[in-house]
């Protein structure tokens, strides 16, 4: 039992001192884990944002409904889709079309009226004026009598009152004409005027879509009353699925980096392997905040071959492109480390020796960073490495 006993505590010692050994007398050794060599190559810098799809302005529209009465059809529904020009719903319109008959009856009256002094005192006028040049012809045959006392003065009186009757009776005419006419006319205008107004109101009846598009809500259906007032009742609203627009939230601190005309990467939940493409056309000048953060608005049209697999509020993932170089030496960015404020990076030199060195990069893109200087091509870095610290191994 004795030798049991001494033995394990032979062992025991045996152990600590092997322990020991391999912990505090073995130099601590470089572990290279991954590399990557440097190479020349393309690059390009990204700005990675989110954004939303929108629809573009005038490719949703509200359709309201100008007149009051009650809905009798209504031929659409919600995700249906509607042409430009069709008709998606009726409003009674009896009344209106009863204004209208009365209207066309008052019209069809003042016109047959209009044709009436137009046929009537052109012939009474014609009537007075005849008599108007036989009264004067007589008046004028009398005034050249009684110079050679070949007529009596009554005669001339008579002949001169004859003659100023019918001239009274060829103006009271013309001037009836003219009157008669101003004023029926004028009446025909109006019932013409008051007549176009309620087709107009007639045509209010029927809603029409003015765009293409898809049915997108419904607030309103048959058998409901619209009442119109000081604001347009809105009953449908269609939206061109077609036109989109995608706003992208950019950071104030990467604004700087943003202008028109740069191309977009972007992609969204539902189609995460298929990547869509554009560029932007505008960046608003206003900020917007979400969650105590200062955006700006950056917009990009839609293609709409995209849009047949994009919805509006979708959130999209975005890489913004701001700056590209081609031909230009390149290393991974794990390889690039940060020590004391400058870049620094490890040369491999051996199978497990490494050699600090001092780098400068110009941009950073998605995977891989641009060298100005420190390294050459082909120089082998280390992307992962464990070095020694205080004779211990660490990360």
């Amino acid at each position: 039992m004795k030798k049991l006993f001494l033995l394990l505590i032979l062992f025991l010692i045996f152990a600590a001192g092997y322990w020991g050994y391999k912990n505090f007398s073995q130099k601590p050794e470089i572990k290279v884990l991954e590399t990557a060599k440097v190479e020349k190559g393309k690059i390009r810098a990204v700005l990675v944002e989110t954004g939303i799809v929108k629809p573009q302005v005038g490719a949703r529209v509200k359709i309201g409904a100008r007149a009051t009465g009650e809905i009798i059809e209504m031929r659409v529904k919600v995700g249906g889709r509607v042409k430009k020009g069709e008709v998606i719903a009726c409003i009674d319109n009896r009344e209106i079309i009863e204004q209208i008959e009365q209207t066309k009856a008052g019209l069809l009256s003042k016109r047959h009226r209009l044709r009436q002094v137009k046929l009537t005192y052109p012939e009474l006028i014609k009537e007075a004026a005849a008599n108007y040049e036989y009264a004067k012809i007589e008046y004028n045959r009398e005034k050249g009598l009684i110079l050679h006392d070949y007529t009596t003065r009554d005669a001339v009186d008579l002949a001169k009152s004859r003659f100023e009757a019918t001239e009274a009776v060829l103006k009271r005419f013309e001037e009836e004409y003219e009157t008669q006419a101003k004023i029926v006319k004028a009446d025909v205008k109006e019932l013409e005027a008051r007549l176009e107004q309620q087709k107009i109101r007639l045509s209010y009846t029927k809603i029409i879509a003015p765009i293409d598009g898809v049915v997108s809500d419904l607030t309103a259906q048959k058998g409901e009353t619209v009442v119109t007032g000081l604001q347009v009742a809105n009953l449908v609203t269609v939206l061109d699925t077609r036109r989109l627009e995608m706003w992208i939230y950019v950071d104030e601190t990467d604004i700087g980096n943003v202008v028109t005309g740069q191309n977009v990467q972007y992609y969204v939940d539902t189609f995460p392997d298929r990547t869509f493409y554009g560029s932007i056309e505008k960046i608003y000048p206003q900020p917007v905040s979400r969650e105590n953060i200062t955006y700006y608005l950056a917009i990009v049209k839609i293609a709409e071959d995209d849009a047949d697999f994009l919805r509006p509020e979708m959130t999209t993932y975005v890489k913004i492109i701001f700056d590209e170089k081609n031909n230009v030496l390149t290393i991974a960015n794990a390889a690039v480390k940060f020590e004391k404020g400058k870049q620094i990076a490890y040369k491999v030199t051996g199978p497990q020796t490494v050699e600090k060195i001092e780098l400068k990069t110009g941009i950073r893109g998605e995977d891989k960073s641009e060298i100005l200087s420190g390294a050459k091509q082909g120089d082998t870095l280390a992307v992962k490495l464990i070095l020694p610290i205080s004779g211990k191994p660490k990360h």
